[in-house]
């Protein structure tokens, strides 16, 4: 590589500003674009192999919503709560955001963690301590008899969960090609909605259980998804990416050899990731190695940016709110049967949600549809709001969780897009650190509101109830002027494209029109 090339790269890129979308296929000369259906069909074992990653989406829905459904059990209140003078035992709020707000700190723990460890030991060591760490954190809460050691399991549990939702992601990102990324990395929120469905759809048969057995069963089930893990993470070709920032480009290729078939021609894939490697160091030369500080230098503080913001917006529609969301109604009256079909409806919604979006991102791209699933929660959440100043009317209880419940449709809409892009705007050597931060911010995020919730809604606290509807439709309202002011576009984009177009400084809303032509010499802009 010539270092004395103003911007030596695999590609010359010319961004011209133009209304021709950027799957118009003159867009890219070198680097032809697949149909995203036929790239799915085309390639079944890299499919399956995103399908083991978002594992962990469906451990994080299976566990964020087993503590909710817990509390609403007597047998659970009886453990693990305090007799209170009527006979009926509570579980104090004190302890409830505890359980939360603690897990959700060592989920951001684990998430920092994973980032240098996968830099260190590669993705597949990544994933087998995880599994590891889970199986010895569900086993303490399995075996739990009370609230502190209820509270060691979450912790220990809660590490491992930020690990493999950042290593699954990163993973995925390096595999999958751009034709589908953005599909596969949506799946999060599909596999977290299974994870959320399979909860409930345990929980509804075990409601009138009075004893243990109540809820211990949804907790032995949390073994599963680790062991899953295990099981199968031998068969998983380590990260050809990874491999290339280690200087093992032989191992590099033989892993492209096993994700894409011996009989496919890799060395154009393997030179591409060799040259954005290459292309990267150069223009760091002279810094030292990659760190966590480097992700808020020069363009990749931008990029870091739109990280933190994607890795906002699960928080932001209420992901926490909807996670307390049995307890909530509980409180507000309804009973837990009622309840467990409720949110099982709501899950269904969130479900059908998520499939709806794997075709809508093809067709509508990611941008739009995180605007528009914002905008819906905030409306329904502002709907919620209005109901809840009126706390004496059954019809008005009914409102509020009925538009709860819709409130999961706007799920995939807005929390697959956005963790579609966070996950293919970060650069090659800082993808690692780039998606533990976001994780991270994600799980801070999310122990804040896991502190505050509770006491808004619980009845010997704040005891809000629908008004608490008002938060989240002011918080949608901030996060739709941050997505259209920073959250760019980025379906179908290589990541030489979108290495291009932030070292050019392309402006957020013209990432969708500019186009990029690719070629073998040097790399220019042209006006």
């Amino acid at each position: 590589m010539d270092h004395n090339s103003q911007k030596s790269n695999t590609a010359h890129v010319e961004l011209v500003q133009s209304d021709t979308n950027v799957d118009d296929e003159a867009s890219i000369s070198t680097q032809p674009r697949t149909s995203t259906w036929k790239a799915v069909i085309g390639n079944p074992k890299i499919i399956a192999l995103c399908l083991f990653a978002n594992i962990g989406g469906m451990m994080y829905g299976f566990d964020n919503l087993v503590l909710s459904l817990s509390l609403s059990m007597p047998a659970f209140a009886q453990q693990y709560g305090t007799l209170q003078p009527s006979g009926s035992y509570i579980i104090s709020a004190s302890w409830q955001s505890l359980w939360n707000a603690l897990a959700q700190i060592a989920t951001a723990v684990g998430a920092a963690c994973a980032g240098p460890l996968q830099d260190r030991f590669g993705r597949r060591i990544s994933f087998i301590v995880a599994a590891v760490i889970s199986m010895a954190g569900v086993a303490v809460i399995y075996t739990s008899s009370n609230p502190s050691t209820y509270l060691a399991g979450k912790i220990v549990n809660g590490l491992s969960l930020g690990m493999i939702l950042t290593t699954g992601q990163t993973y995925i990102s390096e595999i999958a090609p751009p034709s589908f990324r953005g599909i596969a990395l949506s799946l999060f929120t599909f596999s977290m909605n299974l994870g959320y469905m399979i909860a409930a759809s345990l929980a509804l048969s075990r409601t009138s259980i009075l004893d243990k057995s109540s809820y211990q069963v949804l907790f032995a089930v949390e073994w599963c998804w680790p062991a899953l893990i295990l099981l199968f993470v031998f068969f998983v070709p380590e990260s050809p990416y990874y491999l290339v920032m280690k200087d093992q480009t032989d191992k590099a290729r033989q892993q492209l050899e096993k994700l894409c078939g011996k009989k496919e021609d890799v060395e154009p894939e393997l030179q591409r990731i060799v040259n954005t490697y290459e292309e990267e160091k150069r223009l760091h030369e002279g810094s030292e190695a990659s760190g966590f500080l480097d992700c808020f230098r020069g363009t990749d503080w931008r990029r870091t940016r739109i990280i933190l913001y994607c890795n906002a917006l699960p928080q932001v529609i209420g992901s926490t709110f909807m996670a307390n969301g049995p307890y909530f109604l509980v409180q507000a009256g309804m009973s837990p049967f009622r309840v467990n079909m409720m949110i099982e409806l709501g899950i269904g919604f969130g479900i059908a949600g998520s499939l709806i979006t794997i075709y809508l991102m093809n067709v509508c791209g990611f941008r739009r549809l995180i605007m528009a699933g914002v905008a819906v929660s905030t409306t329904l959440y502002t709907v919620i709001g209005i109901a809840g100043c009126f706390p004496s009317s059954s019809t008005a209880l009914w409102i509020v969780g009925i538009f709860l419940q819709l409130t999961w449709w706007t799920f995939g809409p807005t929390i697959g897009p956005a963790m579609a892009i966070a996950g293919e705007v970060s650069s090659m050597r800082l993808r690692a650190k780039s998606l533990a931060l976001g994780f991270t911010f994600n799980y801070t995020f999310s122990t804040i509101m896991n502190v505050v919730v509770p006491y808004m809604f619980n009845q010997d606290q704040g005891n809000w109830g629908g008004k608490i509807g008002w938060v989240f439709a002011g918080m949608g309202i901030i996060a739709l002027a941050l997505v259209f002011l920073e959250i760019p576009e980025t379906k179908k984009r290589s990541f030489p494209e979108l290495d291009s177009l932030f070292l050019e400084k392309v402006p957020t809303r013209s990432f969708k029109t500019a186009r990029t032509v690719i070629t073998h010499e040097e790399q220019k802009v042209v006006d």
